[in-house]
């Protein structure tokens, strides 16, 4: 498994989830830095979950039409042209065009890998295969924010985007040299083309799946929108409490980096916890502790307590690693996968529009603190969704046990 997903995928992911981390750093602290508020700074950081949500679905139909290298290498792309585009934009308005579109290259990048991965990889192995890529993207964002921090401190936000824009272009590189190749060799030898469907364009097919699976739109699609409206939430609200209590970037990127690595390291437990206990248990946990750590940062007042509140969110968002991707490929039906997966990436995506959205209107009326408070009960809201009405899809291996 490992080694078919190795060069496709892994790879290619741990440079994208490099240029991600870091433009999730930027994106707000540049704002403040072009003259914007907090609460501004959030709509910016709200474009990339727009540019996200409009991206899912026509992605699905072309992944479906095209296949998975080119939407990956078209995602890649997108990721070259926004971070350029961020690096030269000198007012708020062009940062959020930028942001929009690094959003689109995001959707369009992990849509693609992710249809790839559930068309290679058994059900009973894709917790610890979607784990493992999503623990090779918390390494990224490990790595992006201390990176990014410093290249700022150092330089400018400019140098900074235009470094983001080199490793993407050499993530294309990669995918051009032949790494993306291996999804139609590998799909031709076991039925990744089964799912390409030369109608797949036609909306009502789309109408036809929202009908047939309202259930699990609903039940999981909800728990799924809150999850990823906290995360949206706390990648935000960290680095915008950081400046608020008076810390500077490179502080703040070094807090986040370090949230980033007890995320990432957390990945293995995820990838056994779904495998073994089941997927609802990964996705409480995590809602539980990331609505917990955001109610501690609301309390820290010092470089301190704000660490120990970034620590906790990422204990919590490493061991819920994988769950959103699990859950989808686990309810997608084989041969409308893309279909599903882009309606599904969009319910998520909608959450990532929605927190900062949210955020932006709390922070422009009552404050940046009371953010924190009601991001923190939606996210034990989702917690209960999770826990009450999701069906558990973890599947036991048919291979005996000596």
């Amino acid at each position: 498994m490992y080694r078919t997903l190795f060069l496709p995928v892994y790879v290619p992911s741990f440079f994208m989830s490099i240029c991600q981390g870091s433009a999730l750093l930027l994106l707000p602290l540049y704002a403040l830095e072009l003259g914007g508020t907090p609460a501004m700074a959030a709509v910016i950081f709200a474009c990339r979950g727009l540019g996200n949500m409009t991206a899912d679905i026509p992605a699905g139909l072309l992944v479906q039409k095209f296949g998975d290298a080119k939407v990956m290498k078209a995602g890649v792309t997108l990721m070259v042209l926004a971070a350029a585009g961020c690096a030269l934009a000198n007012n708020l308005m062009q940062l959020a065009l930028m942001a929009a579109t690094i959003g689109l290259s995001m959707a369009t990048w992990l849509l693609a890998r992710l249809t790839l991965i559930s068309d290679l990889v058994e059900s009973s192995q894709r917790g610890q295969a979607l784990a493992t890529m999503a623990g090779l993207q918390r390494f990224g964002h490990f790595l992006g924010p201390m990176i990014a921090g410093s290249v700022v401190y150092m330089f400018d936000y400019s140098v900074a985007f235009f470094g983001i824009a080199v490793l993407a272009l050499a993530t294309l590189a990669l995918l051009r040299l032949g790494a993306g190749k291996v999804d139609a060799r590998e799909g031709m030898d076991k039925g990744h083309t089964a799912s390409i469907d030369p109608e797949s364009g036609n909306s009502r097919h789309l109408i036809d799946l929202l009908i047939a699976h309202r259930s699990v739109f609903l039940s999981g699609g909800t728990a799924v929108f809150l999850l990823t409206l906290v995360r949206a939430a706390r990648t935000l609200l960290i680095p915008l409490w950081g400046a608020w209590i008076g810390l500077n970037v490179a502080e703040i990127g070094l807090i986040v980096g370090i949230s980033a690595g007890i995320d990432m390291i957390m990945f293995p437990f995820a990838g056994l916890i779904m495998d073994n206990w089941g997927r609802r248990y990964a996705g409480m946990m995590c809602l539980g502790l990331l609505s917990t750590s955001l109610l501690l940062l609301s309390l820290s007042t010092d470089s301190w307590s704000f660490a120990a509140a970034a620590c906790v969110a990422g204990l919590g968002n490493g061991l819920g690693s994988g769950i959103n991707m699990t859950l989808g490929t686990d309810f997608a039906p084989i041969r409308q996968r893309g279909h599903f997966l882009g309606i599904w990436r969009m319910i998520g995506d909608a959450g990532a529009f929605t927190g900062p959205t949210l955020i932006s209107s709390i922070a422009a009326t009552i404050g940046l603190g009371p953010s924190l408070g009601i991001s923190a009960v939606l996210g034990f809201i989702g917690l209960f969704v999770m826990a009450r009405f999701v069906p558990e899809t973890r599947i036991q291996s048919s291979a005996p046990s000596d």
